[in-house]
């Protein structure tokens, strides 16, 4: 992540099922789409993509940035 800009700039994923999270990954890093609007896309529920919540609530609280 650029912590700058605070748009994801690369992501890795390994494990079963990870094909569910790759398009919305090259959409964040491909148009460089802030985290604080991130915050406010809903995934798809109950999915593995809900990760993306995750990692941005563990930046949130590891950085103490605020989205909402």
């Amino acid at each position: 992540m650029d912590a700058h800009s605070e748009v994801i700039v690369g992501a890795t994923f390994v494990g079963p099922r990870v094909g569910e999270l790759l398009h919305a990954a090259t959409i964040a890093i491909i148009g460089k789409v802030s985290l604080h609007t991130l915050w406010h896309a809903i995934p798809a529920f109950p999915t593995v993509s809900e990760v993306w919540l995750r990692l941005l609530e563990a930046y949130r609280d590891e950085c103490g940035a605020e989205f909402i």
